[in-house]
Order: structure tokens, then sequence, then C-alpha cells
């Protein structure tokens, strides 16, 4: 009976130490005490007692090798850097970009993002809705000062008479007039 180490049965059955301990802590793989009072398993019935008392799942653990299983060699960087002769196709035959394409634009979609948060929080920019508001404000106080001419001048010009007033709102409404309309 030739006894072997927790690990060194794990490594054996290729499976995880931690697996065989949890197998021996629910009683599915026997162990006996050596003499420094370290838990060992018996070589030679471990995989019987594993086999029997464990139930494997399906997809998990090292898989035997096979037909159509061996690993492909590693390719080179230049080969795998090496365009490809034809186009990938989507189902709206457009053409997909790679792997290395679709993650630089990706990459630099994102640095753009982040500069244009960078950007904003600098206040060197500011929303188009705050813009259109600021611009708003300031085209409704220039109308209502420009409204405000004939009036004003009545009062520092004391001798206008109303004919002149007339003819001054005429004027500044006219003028508000043409520039709302060269704006459309």
């Amino acid at each position: 009976m030739a006894l072997i180490t927790r690990a060194e049965a794990a490594r054996a059955m290729g499976v995880t130490p931690e697996a065989v301990y949890a197998a021996v802590k629910a009683g599915r793989l026997s162990v006996v005490t050596g003499r420094n009072g370290k838990p060992l398993v018996n070589s030679e019935t471990m995989r019987e007692e594993w086999s029997r008392n464990t139930q494997t799942r399906i997809g998990m653990g090292p898989k035997p090798p096979g037909e159509g299983r061996e690993k492909k060699p590693l390719r080179s960087r230049e080969e795998r850097m090496k365009p490809k002769e034809e186009a990938r196709i989507s189902k709206t035959s457009e053409a997909i970009p790679d792997y290395d394409e679709s993650r630089a634009r990706t990459e630099h979609l994102k640095a753009e993002l982040l500069e244009l948060e960078r950007q904003q929080k600098e206040g060197l920019l500011v929303k188009a809705e705050d813009v259109e508001h600021e611009w708003v404000e300031i085209i409704t106080r220039a109308r209502t000062k420009l409204l405000g001419i004939p009036t004003k001048a009545k009062q520092r010009i004391p001798d206008l008479d109303t004919d002149a007033i007339g003819v001054l709102d005429d004027i500044v409404r006219e003028a508000l007039e043409d520039l709302a309309v060269d704006n459309e």
C-alpha cells in the first residue's frame, strides 16, 4: 500500500487539491494518518473510491486527449497581424472590421469621450441649451432697450412732439423686423 499526500493525489487524478480535500472531508475518499500525524491517501485504491463516490460534472475536469483535441500551435505576432485575404461579411452585407481595428476604434472613441468630459469640467465646453438660453436673454434685453429709445428720447428732449416720437418708434420697430427677417 503506497501512501501519498492529498496534493499528490490531486495531481495524480488531474483534479484540484481543494476537490480532494472536500472529498476527504465528506468521506468520499478514505485517508490514513501517517507517522507524523498528516492524512495520507492510499494511491492503489484512490481512483476506485473517487470514481465510485464522486459524481463528475459534464464538461468539467481534464479532457482526455483524442482526435480533434490536439492543441493548435501558437501563431507569431506577424501571422496574427497579417491582413486576411477576404473580409468577413455581416448579415447586412457590410464588411466587419477585424478585432484589432474594432478595438482601436473603440479605444479612440472612449478617449474622445473622456476628452469631452475633461473639457466640460474645465469649463471649456458648455451645453448647447445653456448657450441658447443665454442668447435668448441677451437678444430679449437688446430688443427691450431698442424699443425704449423713443421714450427715453422724449424724456431727454422735452421739445419732441408726438409725431417725432412716433417716427422714432417706427424706425426702431422696422429695424427689429428687418433683423428678425434676416435670421429666418
